[in-house]
């Protein structure tokens, strides 16, 4: 089985519910693990929300559930906020 290519719900069924060897289960938590937050990750989620991507899309970039990118965003004031460089001519 190819973890990595599961939805977060059908690794949680995995871990919590099947009946299957504990070499499988375990396999389903680090993955779950794998994809948790990391501070790490703050850089990237600051240039991709600074290139103008979405919450969306930056949740698929960084393989993680779009509700724990708009928690950041909000988290660091800036969901919902967006500087653009474009100068009105008056």
């Amino acid at each position: 089985m190819n973890f990595e290519d599961a939805t977060r719900k059908q690794l949680l069924q995995i871990a919590l519910h099947e009946e299957c060897d504990i070499d499988y289960k375990w396999q389903a938590v680090a993955e779950l693990e794998y994809r948790k937050w990391h501070d790490d990750m703050l850089p990237t989620l600051l240039k991709l929300w600074g290139a103008g991507l979405s919450a969306f899309d930056i949740a698929i970039e960084l393989d993680l559930p779009e509700s724990t990118i708009k928690g950041k965003l909000q988290q660091y004031g800036l969901f919902g906020r967006r500087v653009t460089n474009e100068k009105t001519v008056c």
